[in-house]
């Protein structure tokens, strides 16, 4: 992963298909150290990065104690990245 939208969109692309990732803290302490350093340089991400965080923290405290199955949360992934995909065409 690159660290700055400075070298280039598919910087920027690679986060934000990583973000939920990043958010769940499912990433290596590596890569996290990269999204960190790329969200510390790039305002359009960092932004995109906080909505996100804030529809997880409004989801959690919808929902009730029960875990979603992990079927269904890697649809819910995998359809916020086609919508975030389409978003950016």
């Amino acid at each position: 992963m690159g660290h700055s939208e400075h070298e280039g969109h598919s910087d920027c692309s690679e986060v934000l298909t990583h973000i939920y990732e990043y958010l769940d803290g499912e990433m290596s302490p590596e890569d996290v150290a990269r999204v960190a350093s790329h969200l510390a340089d790039c305002r359009p991400c960092l932004a995109e990065h906080d909505l996100d965080a804030a529809v997880k923290e409004v989801v959690r405290r919808s929902c009730t104690e029960e875990r979603a199955p992990a079927a269904l949360r890697m649809q819910v992934v995998q359809r916020l990245t086609t919508v975030r995909v389409e978003r950016e065409r």
